[in-house]
């Protein structure tokens, strides 16, 4: 680990990016406990209040996703993450105005919620598109591991500062301090926009539309992408929905509130901080397989908090969740990145943000009134189970088992057809 953070420390546009990502995680920490007891706050708030919110918020990263993908692909991707950096603080201060002064509303906060997931729907491609540019391929599962280990790193100490800033002086200054982070994130990324320069554009794709049907085609000439993106709709609509709704609803309900709801999140972000080193030391030969299986853990932790109020056994089950989810996302990413031409990476990585995250505003719309009609601890239980059953049937797929890890002697790039 101390080796491979010391050679890519070498390389300057690799240590501004990691800097950015820690400052900007340290405010992603604080963000979802203040936006979600922000909310919970309001008058007459209830399960229902949050889930509109959350939707409003998740719905145009879905919608917008692919023309993200697009955008990243035809203009310097390090300007595209420190633009959408810089203006997303804004608003995300001006939410914690609202509700600093009291002026803030269901509607208000779903407003400036949609802005922020426009612009998160032009951050996500164009960041995920931007390592290949700055490190050499050998190096991509390294420097995604290390990117992941200071991001997560920060999301813990964010995390814990958010349940005690929202408990102690509100949820409003904790959504100022996660604005003021975007800012700073923004301006330091922005000054490497010298990479991920503008493709040269031929007569094959002239346009947005022979862009999307580019990037679709190269999408799904593997099956293991569309295999685990289809699943992973399903999957991310219930962490979605348990993350942003079910899950702080049955804390404010159950548990005593967002302190122990912020211990949980940090013992979950402690968990991905050693996913990440555990990907620094697996290089496994089927990585899909393995990472998949691991997310037994993720559904682990959603049925332990349906059984139990506990907190220090939700805790434990968290960390072990947060070690799986990492471990998937590392290995995910490095595969896409290897696995993808380069030239296309932002746009098939919007596809897969797209696929993936479909059902998650629908799921985050139904999560309050389920939570409601059942009760926040059956909810969870029942996604649990569900969740089990998806992993069972991506592993099942011909293409993700077969999937091998990247080697040195391995030809780039060899699309997988679906019949594989």
């Amino acid at each position: 680990m101390l080796a491979d953070l010391k050679r890519l420390w070498l390389v300057p546009a690799f240590k501004t990016l990691l800097i950015a990502r820690i400052i900007s995680n340290l405010g992603n920490g604080l963000g979802p406990i203040a936006l979600a007891f922000g909310v919970l706050s309001l008058e007459e708030a209830t399960a229902s209040s949050l889930s509109i919110v959350m939707a409003a918020q998740m719905g145009p990263m879905v919608l917008f996703m692919l023309f993200g993908g697009v955008i990243a692909d035809r203009f310097p991707r390090a300007m595209v993450v420190g633009v959408s950096d810089v203006l997303l603080s804004a608003f995300v201060i001006a939410n914690g105005v609202m509700l600093i002064n009291g002026t803030a509303t269901v509607l208000s906060l779903a407003i400036i919620a949609f802005i922020s997931g426009s612009l998160n729907a032009l951050w996500w491609p164009a960041f995920a598109g931007l390592m290949p540019e700055i490190v050499a391929e050998e190096d991509l599962q390294s420097a995604n591991a290390v990117v992941g280990l200071g991001a997560n790193g920060a999301n813990i100490a964010g995390t814990v500062a958010g349940g005690i800033l929202v408990a102690g002086i509100g949820a409003g200054w904790a959504m100022v301090a996660d604005g003021i982070s975007f800012l700073i994130a923004g301006l330091l990324v922005f000054t490497l926009r010298k990479y991920g320069k503008t493709r040269v554009q031929s007569e094959h794709s002239p346009t947005v539309y022979g862009d999307l049907v580019h990037g679709w085609k190269e999408f799904i000439s593997r099956s293991w992408v569309v295999a685990v993106v289809a699943g992973y709709a399903i999957l991310n609509m219930i962490f979605e929905s348990v993350f942003a709704v079910v899950g702080p609803v049955h804390a404010e309900q159950e548990l005593g509130g967002p302190k122990p709801w912020s211990w949980i999140l940090a013992a979950l972000s402690a968990g991905m901080v050693a996913g990440v080193l555990f990907s620094l030391k697996i290089r496994p030969k089927h990585p899909l397989v393995i990472a998949l299986s691991a997310q037994v853990a993720v559904a682990g932790w959603i049925l332990t908090m349906g059984v139990t109020n506990w907190v220090p056994l939700i805790m434990i089950s968290a960390f072990f969740a947060g070690i799986a989810f990492d471990f998937f996302f590392v290995l995910w990413q490095t595969a896409m990145q290897s696995n993808i031409p380069r030239e296309s990476l932002s746009r098939v990585t919007s596809y897969d943000a797209f696929g993936s995250l479909a059902l998650a505003p629908l799921g985050l719309i139904v999560a309050g009134p389920l939570t409601e009609k059942f009760g926040s601890s059956t909810t969870l239980i029942y996604m649990g189970v569900i969740f089990i059953v998806i992993l069972a049937v991506i592993i099942s797929v011909p293409g993700v088992r077969r999937l091998e890890g990247k080697t040195v002697d391995q030809p780039e790039n060899q699309p997988e057809t679906l019949n594989s």
